[in-house]
């Protein structure tokens, strides 16, 4: 059994949930929440875009999501998980129904072994396994010997050359617990008391301190079991924490920003780390609401709206590196590793940073998107009242929206075929529709259309996206028969057949 690919490209500590109907009130938008790879509008209705969804394409058929928990994993509103994946060998997005978990706030899925999940009562479930040895995201069982768990986390030690998995677990209490990655056993971490979150191998305490403990060892020492935390020198009165592999950043109660960690110069198997323990107040940004690791780039988010942007492509980061503008008028933001998904105030999403497979939905897989780039909308189609599933999304060109070549025609009772030579890629669509009978051919490479042989120039040509034709929307649906209706309130094409 090949390993089913869950999460569709996710950031794993990424969870959507949404609140009412808040966020989508606020900013005069359809979207209820978002994360750099999917999004649930006020409706439930459920988005992904990436890989070979170029942008937002619903789900038909999931029913209505209630919040993403992350790592693929969704909520419907009637309080069934199921779990969202692509199938290895085609990539087609399948589903399947999760089982064992009763109202998880937190999905842990750290590494293709192992994968925790955290209820709102504080219990603790761990993931099933598949027959190779690959974590089953299907099924769950719970975990006994901890309880009244908040948040949990994980981290790889590294001693002697060998190396071991732990998690940590962050009670309501404040402790902090270790565990194995077998989780037979659970041990208290001393100095940790009064944390309000854990990242990694870095705790944020209530009093505004933050404590880290050792993850490496060299040949001539071992790990202390538990491991001891020690304050950072130099952080007080921080507010929030960012912890990545390489990059740390918190925001304290002057909303400045601060580093340490490692800055990056190479590539590939030729890049090396330099790191930078001691952390540095960075003093060209001001204010800052968010701030998040992106790629080789720290990315800042400030309460007047605008986004910054510093490289850490470099041997060090000194304090007074420069940000430059690259976003103004956000309302807030989402990191993935390689990318950055923004919000702004009126609602729309725009995307920046590296696209290579789509990550920003913004209907193309230019690798980097040096400036932010608008997201497409997410339209909806429908026919006859009933939605319609696509294998990719609407896009909106120049006023115009287009379709994939079969995701509508076909279910408007036409027959799509198409012949591709190194002059032509020609689409031909035929209905019957008793004695009448509709020819539409269109050259998607020149643009030349026919309707029943006769030329019909288009406002916009057909275009090609990794292998995918688009074709106008209303234009064909009209010829075959159909009557097109936008309803711009509702973000969704309304397709009336007889």
């Amino acid at each position: 059994m090949k390993k089913w690919l869950a999460g569709l490209g996710l950031a794993l500590s990424i969870a959507l949930t949404v609140q009412g109907a808040a966020l989508a009130a606020e900013t005069g938008t359809s979207i209820a929440e978002f994360g750099p790879s999917s999004l649930i509008k006020s409706d439930g209705s459920y988005w992904i875009w990436g890989i070979n969804q170029s942008v937002p394409t619903p789900l038909v058929g999931l029913g209505k999501i209630k919040a993403d928990l992350g790592s693929g994993i969704v909520e419907k509103t009637d309080g069934t998980l199921w779990l969202v994946g692509r199938n290895p060998r085609t990539l087609a997005i399948e589903t399947r129904q999760v089982e064992g978990l009763n109202h998880p706030v937190k999905i842990l899925n750290s590494t293709p072994y192992e994968a925790l999940a955290i209820d709102a009562d504080g219990s603790v479930y761990r993931a099933g396994k598949d027959d190779n040895g690959y974590v089953d995201l299907t099924s769950f069982s719970p975990v006994s010997g901890i309880d009244q768990v908040k948040d949990a986390d994980g981290y790889y030690e590294q001693a002697r050359k060998e190396g071991s998995w732990h998690y940590t677990f962050l009670k309501s209490d404040g402790t902090v617990w270790r565990a194995n990655e077998d989780l037979t056993s659970f041990e208290q971490m001393p100095n940790l008391s009064g944390v309000t979150d854990i990242q990694g191998i870095t705790a944020l305490k209530q009093d505004g301190t933050v404590w880290t403990w050792r993850a490496e060892f060299d040949s001539d020492k071992l790990p202390v079991n538990p491991p001891i935390a020690e304050a950072i020198p130099g952080l007080a009165d921080i507010r929030s924490i960012d912890i990545s592999w390489q990059s740390n950043l918190a925001i304290d109660g002057k909303s400045r920003l601060w580093f340490w960690g490692s800055t990056i110069t190479g590539f590939s198997d030729g890049a090396t780390l330099h790191k930078q323990d001691k952390p540095i107040l960075l003093t060209g940004i001001s204010d800052v609401k968010e701030a998040f690791t992106v790629e080789k780039s720290l990315v800042a988010l400030t309460r007047s709206g605008k986004v910054y942007a510093t490289s850490i492509y470099r041997e060090s980061l000194p304090a007074n590196a420069e940000f430059d503008l690259i976003a103004s008028d956000v309302k807030t933001m989402r990191n993935g590793v390689r990318h950055l998904i923004m919000q702004q105030t009126d609602g729309s999403l725009w995307g920046w940073g590296v696209n290579k497979n789509a990550d920003q939905g913004t209907g193309d897989y230019e690798f980097m998107h040096r400036m932010p780039v608008a997201m497409q909308k997410p339209i909806s189609v429908t026919l006859n009242g009933e939605a319609v599933a696509m294998n990719n999304g609407v896009i909106t060109k120049d006023g115009q929206n287009f379709v994939p070549l079969r995701s509508v025609f076909e279910k408007l009772g036409a027959v799509v075929a198409y012949e591709e030579t190194s002059t032509k890629k020609l689409v031909t669509i035929t209905r019957q529709n008793g004695d009448k009978k509709t020819v539409i051919q269109v050259n998607a490479k020149t643009g030349a259309t026919y309707v029943n042989s006769t030329e019909v120039k288009l406002a916009n040509n057909p275009f090609n996206i990794s292998g995918t034709v688009y074709l106008p929307l209303r234009f064909i649906s009209e010829k075959l028969g159909a009557t097109v209706e936008w309803l711009p309130a509702e973000e969704r094409i309304a397709i009336t057949m007889k």
